[in-house]
Formats: structure tokens, C-alpha cells, sequence
């Protein structure tokens, strides 16, 4: 071809494609003509608008029954997207995914016995015990005088409840059972000033004993004064303890046995009791957290002891014995940011020796009362660190520092203010 005429054909192309790309161009982002959502196939478009355009789903006449519409697991509008909830509407959350976390608009498990109303939250699956099935012991709201007839209460194998404690008068003496695969929490009533004191006058049993293929929920008790036994015995089955006080039992704390599922969160358990562990795993799993573990007297004496197969993780804490014997006695147990009277194994732990006049340290190792006095403050502060998922308060409700990697208290007491 001559030069005019290559000319002319690369001018044609140039043009050509000019107009190619704009009409690409023109049709990928000139809204589109509907009057149905069905005609909008753009997935960044799917609903036809009020202007009779394809959207999203704030420029229609119902923002929210337009993502109700398209998907029932995202039925509201935020902004120009369908999301599953907000703060204000979790109508879409439920089963183990109750709660909706404002952020990111999702729905994820319960975290705080608060998120669930007046029923309590099962940290094991995350879901919320039922909402209908909330009876109240002692108090204004009294359903039941006593938790025997509670508990009993729930008596269909596999039943799920919470049973929320008053001050008793003046305390809660019986044994408890719970198993069947029940699910059962205890927790203490907002208006208590303080724990719900239950104990077991007469002995023979522990306060409290959970069976195989069955958990229970505690929160804020006072589990103590058995003359012969344990406050608690996990059986095969699974216990999650918050702020409780298990003290000042005659033969320890707990006890989780045969395959038992225990964590144990701002506690204290333990105390002077002779001849006694505080808390022992024997063939079972074991989380503790941000805990108050303190053996007593004579030569029989631990704070935390394991069998061979125990799997015991423990965090934030503080293990001590009053005898002279080690305060561990715990192959298995694997130790981060915790304190006690020797050298523990795992990752940053403090050493802060012989714990030989134990008033120095706490309020009342005697009573059961482990609040650190003015020398334990110094003792134990900035011997913990404060992580994602950890309890955002202590024993007393009194705030920890909810900062990631932030120096903490170690043991269930944070000093107020």
C-alpha cells in the first residue's frame, strides 16, 4: 500500500478502537436501565433502584427488605452493602453464632454471660443457653429456695438452663449433681454484694460434681467450709469457672478427673487446709487463667498437681503452697507471665521466692480471701500480660487493661483504681 493509504488504515484502526474502548468503558460504568431487580446481572448493581437504575441496595425503596430478599442470612443494608447485623438488629444471629460484632457486621460467638440477657453464654460452643429457660434461687425473683430443686428443675437428659443465685440466708448447704449431659450455669445475681456462699455442712461429697458428657457454667460463687471433701469435682464432664471464690475445703479445691474439661478464670481456689492439693488435674485438660492457686499446711500438701496424660495450661497466675513442699507438682504443666515460689517452665515466669509468712502478701489466706495486700501488689504487678480474650476485669469487677502485651497483675486481684 502506498503511505496515504497505511495512513488512512491506522488512522481507521486508532479510531476504531477508540471507539471500542469507549464504548467498554460507557458500558461498564453507566448505570443500567431496569425496572425489576432481575435485570440487573452486575453483581456490584443487583437492585433496581427508586431512579429505575441498577444499585446497590440504598438507593431502594426498602434498603433492608431488599437484602432480606435476595439473602436471609444478610438481610440488612449498611451503607451501599447487605451485611448480617448491627449492634442495634442480631435478629439474623443465633445457634453458636449469637452475637453481632458491630465492626465487621458478623455474627460470632458469645464471649461475656452479659451479651446472652439474663441466660448465660456457654464459652465451650459459643452459643447462648435458652433465653426461656432462666430460673432464679433466693431473692425478689425467687423460682426455688434451694439449688437442689433448680437444677432438678432441668431434669430432661440433655436439658439446658441457667440458675441465677441470690444471697442465701445465710448461705446454700446441699450436695449437687449434675449430669445427664445437662448443661447447667450458676450465676451469681447482679444485686449481690457478696458471692453467694454454698457450701456442705454435712460432708461426704463435694458441693458440686459434674459427670461425664455434661458441663456446667460458674460465675461470681463461693464454693467452701466442706469438712471432708472438695468444693468441686469434675467427673468426665466439663467445667468453666469465672470469679468464683472455691476455698477453704478440707480435702482441696477441684479436683477434674477422667477425661474433664476445666477452665478456670479470676478464681481463687485453694487455702489453709492441711495435707490437700488446691487444684488437681488426674487424666484430664486443664486451662488456668488469671488464678489465685494456694495449697496449705503439712507435709501432703500442693497447690497445682497433674497426673502423667494431664494436658495443664496456666496463665497469668499465681501458684503458691504454705508448707515447704514445691508449690507444682505438675510434669505436664506448661507456665506463661505466671508467679510462685520456683522456677517454673514455659515463657516469662517470675520466681518470688519462699512464700514462708504468707500475710504479707494477701488480705486473709485463712478466710479465703487472696486479694493482694500492699506488699503482694508490689509482689506480683507487672508480672502478667494482658492479651485479646482474656478477662477484661478481675475478681471484683475491677478493670484490667484491656490493651494487647500490656503488664498486668498476675493472680485473680487487680487493686482498684
Amino acid at each position: 500500500p502506498t503511505t496515504t493509504e497505511a495512513t488512512l488504515d491506522s488512522t481507521a484502526t486508532s479510531e476504531n478502537s477508540s471507539s471500542s474502548d469507549s464504548g467498554s468503558e460507557s458500558s461498564t460504568t453507566a448505570p443500567m436501565p431496569c425496572v425489576s431487580d432481575e435485570e440487573c446481572t452486575n453483581a456490584g448493581a443487583p437492585f433496581c433502584g427508586t431512579t429505575g437504575e441498577c444499585g446497590t441496595c440504598d438507593g431502594t425503596a426498602d434498603p433492608d427488605g431488599a437484602c432480606a430478599g435476595v439473602d436471609a442470612m444478610l438481610p440488612l443494608c449498611v451503607g451501599d452493602t447487605c451485611v448480617a447485623c448491627t449492634e442495634a438488629n442480631a435478629v439474623a444471629c443465633s445457634g453458636k453464632t449469637p452475637v453481632c460484632d458491630d465492626a465487621t457486621n458478623t455474627c460470632v460467638p458469645c464471649t461475656e454471660h452479659a451479651q446472652c440477657g439474663e441466660a448465660a453464654c456457654n464459652f465451650y460452643t459459643g452459643a447462648c443457653l435458652p433465653g426461656d429457660a432462666v430460673v432464679h434461687v433466693g431473692g425478689p425473683k425467687q423460682d426455688f429456695a434451694n439449688l437442689t430443686d433448680a437444677v432438678a428443675s432441668f431434669a430432661a437428659a440433655g436439658a439446658e438452663g441457667t440458675i441465677i443465685v441470690h444471697a442465701g440466708m445465710p448461705e446454700y448447704s446441699e450436695p449437687v449433681v449434675v449430669g445427664g449431659g445437662r448443661v447447667i450455669a450458676f450465676l451469681a445475681a447482679d444485686d449481690v454484694v457478696q458471692p453467694p456462699r454454698w457450701i456442705y455442712g454435712a460432708g461426704g461429697a463435694p458441693q458440686l460434681t459434674v459427670n461425664t458428657g455434661s458441663t456446667v457454667l460458674i460465675d461470681g460463687l463461693r464454693m467452701s467450709s466442706n469438712p471432708d471433701d472438695l468444693g468441686l469435682r469434675v467427673d468426665g464432664g466439663s467445667a468453666w469457672v469465672d470469679r468464683s471464690r472455691i476455698v477453704q475445703n478440707n480435702a482441696g479445691g477441684i479436683l477434674a478427673q477422667n477425661g474433664a474439661e476445666l477452665t478456670v478464670r479470676n478464681c481463687f481456689v485453694g487455702g489453709s487446709n492441711n495435707n490437700v492439693t488446691a487444684l488437681q488435674v488426674n487424666g484430664g485438660v486443664a486451662t488456668i487463667g488469671y488464678t489465685t492457686v494456694i495449697g496449705g499446711l503439712g507435709g501432703a500438701a500442693v497447690g497445682l498437681s497433674c497426673s502423667v496424660g494431664s494436658t495443664v495450661t496456666v496463665t497469668n497466675s499465681i501458684v503458691l503452697v504454705e508448707s515447704a513442699n514445691p508449690a507444682v507438682s505438675c510434669d505436664d504443666a506448661t507456665f506463661d507471665h505466671s508467679a510462685s515460689e520456683e522456677v517454673l517452665p514455659g515463657t516469662a515466669n517470675t520466681n518470688v521466692g519462699p512464700f514462708v509468712d504468707m500475710s504479707p502478701w494477701f488480705v486473709g489466706v485463712g478466710t479465703g480471701d487472696f486479694s493482694l495486700s500492699a506488699t503482694g501488689e508490689t509482689t506480683f504487678a507487672d508480672v502478667a500480660r494482658w492479651n485479646t480474650g482474656d478477662p477484661r476485669t478481675d475478681i471484683h469487677g475491677d478493670a484490667r487493661p484491656d490493651i494487647d502485651g500490656s503488664p498486668d497483675y498476675a493472680g485473680a486481684y487487680v487493686p482498684a483504681g
